[in-house]
């Protein structure tokens, strides 16, 4: 029987998750198909889910937190950072776990960036930018938190430290010195508008976009002159590490050249 996969989020008609799953499953021989869910509410989605006796499910924004209270168990590491954007179901029981910190870190290691000892700027304080924060956590020597509301960006400093990592926040508008700033806000995601000046980036900095446009490169991307990764190599990474926890397979990072290929096609 054919498994049913789906990604529930609002907006996901510009999503290039659907193109990247199915050529995943086509180069594994699964029989599977992943499908775009535009829902307003997470619980909606989450309960449409179950209904449809779904495989598993990613999750984009703005629904990363709540899902979190709503699978049934939860991996330690997605409970840490209060942010779901993998579930598998085991059984009757939906179970929640985050593969954007292993997106991001695979990304990083692929564009041979370091982030050991690094100075990291995360923008933004949603469900993308708790999972680049906690990826960080062990390896930059100072994480910088900048969102528009201030006290979600104190709340989040408070998890980097509650782990071990030293965190503080910046006011928005202000982009602090860094070795490695990764943007996390939905900024640029239908226009050209950037969140902040990217030429007031020191030199050898590298800058992550989680936001990814038609072929790949973001306008805040297109004007800085650094090391850029942009948000598909992190979209195709998140989905390897998603597909490893649904398949049971381990080791998958060999179809990224192929399914950024899908991605950007």
């Amino acid at each position: 029987m054919r498994a049913l996969y789906l990604l529930l989020g609002d907006p996901v008609a510009h999503s290039r998750s659907p193109a990247i799953h199915a050529r995943a499953f086509s180069l594994l021989g699964v029989d599977a198909v992943y499908a775009p869910c535009r829902v307003a509410r997470a619980a909606e989605g989450v309960a449409a889910a179950r209904a449809l006796g779904v495989a598993g499910f990613n999750v984009t924004v703005p629904h990363k937190e709540a899902v979190a209270e709503l699978v049934d168990r939860i991996h330690p590491s997605a409970a840490r950072i209060g942010a779901v954007n993998c579930v598998v179901r085991d059984g009757d029981a939906l179970v929640g776990h985050n593969t954007d910190t292993a997106g991001l870190l695979r990304a990083l290691r692929m564009h041979g960036v370091d982030p050991s000892g690094a100075r990291a700027v995360v923008v933004g304080a949603g469900g993308s930018a708790r999972a680049a924060a906690w990826a960080l956590v062990p390896h930059a020597s100072q994480i910088t938190i900048v969102n528009r509301t201030e006290s979600k960006a104190r709340a989040l400093a408070a998890l980097v430290q509650a782990a071990g990592g030293k965190a503080i926040t910046a006011p928005w508008g202000t982009l602090p010195e860094a070795d490695l700033v990764v943007h996390c806000t939905t900024i640029g995601l239908s226009s050209n508008d950037v969140p902040f000046d990217p030429a007031a980036l020191r030199r050898g900095c590298a800058l992550v976009d989680l936001v990814y446009a038609p072929g790949g490169k973001t306008e805040l991307l297109k004007r800085f002159s650094g090391k850029c990764i942009d948000g598909i190599d992190v979209l195709v990474h998140q989905a390897i590490a998603s597909l490893e926890i649904w398949l049971g397979r381990p080791q998958l990072d060999h179809l990224a050249g192929a399914l950024r290929e899908a991605a950007l096609a």
